[in-house]
């Protein structure tokens, strides 16, 4: 069988999982330099794909467009848990499986979170950046500790963040579809309305899937209604928020900050957050550690493996 790599960076860091699919006996052509991402037309995609069997792939869209013009195709295997980039429904009607690398990526990405929280809770760029210039200069901060966080999405993320906020001392509330007593008891999370998160929360990570309902999640009335104090955080998809409006309440003070991770379109030279100054931006790389790159990259290898020999994890297929 042929397999076509396009996941960007797949074996750039490390060729252990290229090496598992070709020590399978599988033709692996390796695509992962070519730069595939968000922007990654359905045309191109199809044109990468050409008579591959497999395809692993990270957020590139997988139209039904592409799925029709490529009858080969069998199996399509996610390095990612998000699936708003595939037309499963598509993938259903051509008899395509689809699979994704649960369980390996939950921690990096509320490590990433984290991060977020504590670079407005301490200042220590700031201060690091006075110290270097000679000056003495001592910024009282905002903390973490006793103040509340809000995980708008509570799937393995959201729980992840829980478990490393609570060891700081913060108080965790959550905002979920199916909400679950337990998790009170298991992750010191509180379940609340989606507006009493929005009101009541010193920092705010959004944490869900990309669909019809969280599409624009956040726009200005959102905003809003957030405290001044308020940091907003977004690792899930750009398309949760709308761009603009955050940016027009980080300008006007509506809200002290904004760490973001994702945008509508991906590579993103041109975001209308790159001039605020309280926004803090990087290139989509919550779940970019080289631990949890080197795992995803062997899940997403193994799928393709255990596909072959008919026995898919539940838990990564979709499809």
């Amino acid at each position: 069988m042929k397999v076509v790599i396009t996941a960007r960076d797949y074996s750039k860091y490390d060729s252990e999982a290229v090496e598992l699919l070709r020590k399978s006996g599988l033709e692996v052509v390796d695509l992962s330099d070519t730069g595939c991402g968000t922007g990654t037309t359905p045309e191109q995609m199809t044109e990468y794909i050409g008579d591959a069997d497999i395809v692993i792939t990270g957020l590139e869209p997988m139209q039904a467009s592409t799925i029709n013009a490529c009858p080969n195709l069998k199996m399509l295997s996610k390095r990612s848990i998000g699936y708003d980039s595939v037309d499963l429904e598509a993938c259903r009607e051509a008899g395509i499986t689809v699979t994704r690398t649960a369980g390996a990526v939950e921690a990096a990405v509320a490590e990433h979170v984290i991060a977020f929280v504590m670079y407005f809770a301490r200042n220590i760029v700031d201060m690091n950046s006075a110290m270097h210039e000679g000056n003495w200069t001592r910024i009282m901060s905002y903390g973490a500790k006793s103040r509340t966080i809000g995980l708008v999405g509570f799937g393995g993320i959201g729980k992840e963040i829980a478990v490393r906020a609570r060891a700081m001392g913060m108080e965790v509330i959550y905002y979920c579809r199916h909400p679950k007593e337990e998790y009170e008891t298991e992750y010191g999370a509180k379940s609340v309305s989606l507006d009493e998160l929005i009101s009541t929360s010193d920092y705010i990570s959004v944490n869900v899937p990309l669909t019809k309902e969280t599409e624009r999640m956040f726009g200005a009335k959102e905003f809003a209604k957030m405290k001044k104090e308020c940091v907003f955080i977004n690792i899930a998809r750009g398309q949760v928020m709308d761009d603009k409006a955050l940016a027009e309440a980080l300008n006007n003070g509506k809200i002290r900050g904004a760490g973001i991770d994702v945008f509508d379109s991906e590579p993103c030279t041109d975001s209308v957050l790159k001039d605020c100054k309280n926004a803090i931006l990087t290139p989509h790389t919550a779940p970019f550690t080289s631990e949890n790159f080197r795992k995803m990259n062997l899940i997403a290898a193994q799928n393709v493996i255990d596909y072959i020999n008919g026995c898919i994890l539940e838990n990564n297929r979709l499809v």
